[in-house]
């Protein structure tokens, strides 16, 4: 997985910069094309390795905090999963990665869903997951 994104950094940075011949036969760059490095909360989250999000609060949309990522799986179809141990609960659920989001400040992770709604889901079955290779 790592290596699919770091081809795909590698192809969209390639075709960033653009030249091309103009009338004059000299070669021009397209300040247009030129891009900086910027990493949006949500391509921070997909980086981190899931030691670095083991452990990390969970927050709900009021900065409520909701619980925390006790470990980072696979479902069966290799969707990566936080698995959330809820805080006030002996509960444990599993939601996809992508459903959390990074604060701007890259230190903590939100979810949309609530509290009640996180209890609702099914209680988290490791029968059901794969382990993830670091």
């Amino acid at each position: 997985m790592k290596s699919y994104i770091a081809l795909i950094a590698g192809l969209t940075l390639a075709g960033a910069s653009v030249v091309y011949a103009a009338d004059d036969g000299k070669m021009k760059s397209d300040s247009k094309a030129t891009t900086t490095e910027q990493h949006s909360p949500q391509s921070k989250l997909s980086s981190m390795s899931p030691d670095d999000l083991e452990g990390m609060d969970i927050y709900n949309d009021s900065k409520e905090e909701i619980g925390d990522i006790d470990e980072i799986v696979k479902d069966k179809s290799g969707q990566h999963m936080a698995v959330i141990g809820l805080k006030d609960s002996m509960k444990e659920v599993a939601v996809p990665l992508d459903t959390l989001s990074m604060s701007s400040d890259g230190e903590t992770l939100t979810t949309d869903m609530s509290q009640k709604e996180l209890l609702a889901l099914p209680d988290y079955d490791p029968m059901d997951m794969e382990s993830v290779d670091e």
